[in-house]
């Protein structure tokens, strides 16, 4: 009787113990891409808080002054959010009185052991309010 739980206890460890090495290589592999991510995040938002001002400026130097704003935030994801992927594309999408900036990128991971790879496909969004504000 004590054979049959002690193999059966140990089968459970053994099955626990695999869960938390998927765990860890999970963390290890995937984490960083999605920690990046929330570098993306913030990007983007201070970009949509941007967006306020320069929306009153007049035109043509509002549109200069936007797809400058659009390049700097693609350029920042870039150099700050570790992003490497080519076709990186952020869009800033102004409806009224509210903004939407957003970035598409993939992560490729590469697999120890293999030479395999799995896609990460990000589409990070952020919106604001770029509502005037009367303050008489």
């Amino acid at each position: 009787m004590s054979y049959g739980q002690s193999r059966r206890f140990n089968s459970v460890i053994v099955v626990m113990l695999l869960m938390v090495l998927a765990g860890a290589y999970w963390v290890w592999r995937f984490f960083p891409a999605y920690f990046d991510g929330w570098s993306v995040d913030h990007l983007l938002k201070e970009a949509a808080s941007s967006t306020y001002r320069l929306n009153r400026l007049g035109e043509p130097e509002r549109t200069k002054q936007l797809k400058a704003l659009v390049d700097k935030t693609r350029a920042d994801i870039i150099k700050q959010a570790n992003v490497t992927d080519p076709d990186l594309t952020v869009n800033l999408d102004i409806d009224g009185d509210n903004v939407a900036v957003s970035a598409d990128y993939r992560v490729e991971v590469t697999h120890v052991l293999t030479s395999k790879t799995t896609t990460l496909h990000f589409h990070k969004s952020e919106r604001a309010d770029i509502k005037k504000v009367n303050w008489e």
